[in-house]
């Protein structure tokens, strides 16, 4: 998962920690790696966007295609976006 187009990864970076502790979290409790769940936050976008993950390692893939068998409900989505430093209205 990058930040723009030359920010760089979100996930653990140093500069995103309670984004990251949020994301180690709810991986802990679904078994599956942060990117798993930042997956999972982006197919359950309300815009119903969808992922291109952009790579032929077979780890790589099947770790985001963990993100299908993720249960994050509506309050876990909206924790990951409040701790990405947005705020809600």
């Amino acid at each position: 998962m990058q930040i723009g187009m030359f920010g760089g990864t979100f996930i653990d970076n140093p500069d995103y920690p309670e984004l990251n502790k949020v994301l180690a979290k709810l991986a802990d409790r679904e078994s599956v790696s942060k990117t798993a769940i930042a997956i999972a936050w982006i197919l359950r976008h309300p815009a119903k966007m969808q992922a291109i993950i952009g790579s032929m390692n077979p780890d790589h893939i099947a770790d985001t295609c963990a993100a299908s068998d993720v249960n994050l409900p509506h309050h876990d989505w909206y924790e990951l976006y409040l701790a990405s430093g947005k705020y809600l209205p």
